[in-house]
């Protein structure tokens, strides 16, 4: 799913992100300190039912905002679908049809909001970030500190609704992701597409990384899901770097030249 996830974003203008940019500062700061707070399992079951009906309340709108403008295939014709995924995930949020609603909805929502970020944060910093995200998770994994916290804002229900209706991350199967994790991948994506990078070989890296990460799934229960999507864009960085270095040749392999055209 993070792999498909990279995919979702599209090329995207806009003149009121753009004017936000030079406060770029001012408006991410807050956000990087309460998402750093998370880290700390003391904090994050302080935090957890008010970041859990944080989500129940910013999921909707910005799946709509996901649907209708930030996506690739974006079309507002389609926003009306949000609502019929709300009200199934909303009645029966503990079924498997109430899961996947809820996987489309918080998927939508990462692409949304994903474009709001990557249209006020330099592309520079947005990288920095997906780095440190990744980084603070292996070492709170390592310390065997990543399952308290993760599990504090997982299990957290929102203050209002359905108690089984937690947008704050999904279920597939026996299994479950926090929203960050899916909002990484989509970050990656949104970077991609605003630097007119393919996503696809991303993607590609993305879900072999964390398929491969999934193996130490036997030996622990929590896994540190940001590090795949770090890892794919290391790589990309990697690439970009060796062709900017080695750009293609446009003379012929011998060496000889194109014929001049002359006038008569």
């Amino acid at each position: 799913m993070q792999g498909a996830i990279v995919l979702f974003p599209g090329v995207l203008s806009s003149h009121f992100l753009a004017a936000l940019r030079a406060r770029w500062l001012l408006l991410a700061a807050p956000a990087a300190l309460v998402t750093a707070a998370t880290f700390l399992p003391r904090v994050a079951t302080l935090l957890a039912v008010s970041l859990s009906s944080l989500a129940l309340v910013l999921v909707p709108p910005l799946a709509l905002l996901g649907i209708g403008w930030a996506m690739r295939w974006r079309d507002w014709r389609l926003v009306p679908a949000v609502a019929p995924l709300l009200a199934v995930a909303w009645l029966i949020p503990g079924s498997t049809l109430g899961r996947a609603a809820v996987l489309l909805l918080v998927s939508l929502s990462c692409v949304g909001l994903a474009a709001l970020v990557l249209g006020i944060l330099p592309t520079a910093v947005a990288k920095v970030g997906i780095a440190l995200w990744a980084a603070a998770d292996l070492s709170l994994a390592l310390a065997h500190g990543l399952e308290r916290a993760s599990r504090a804002i997982t299990e957290a229900a929102p203050a209002i609704g359905p108690e089984q209706l937690q947008l704050q991350h999904v279920v597939i199967g026996t299994s479950s992701m926090e929203y960050a994790d899916l909002f990484v991948a989509a970050v990656l994506g949104a970077i991609l597409a605003a630097q007119g990078r393919k996503q696809g070989p991303a993607a590609l890296l993305v879900a072999t990384f964390g398929m491969s990460l999934a193996a130490f799934l036997l030996v622990t229960n929590v896994l540190p899901a940001t590090v795949p999507v770090a890892a794919a864009l290391g790589v990309e960085e990697l690439h970009a770097l060796r062709a900017r270095q080695h750009p293609r040749r446009l003379d012929s392999p011998l060496g000889e030249q194109a014929p001049s055209s002359s006038s008569g």
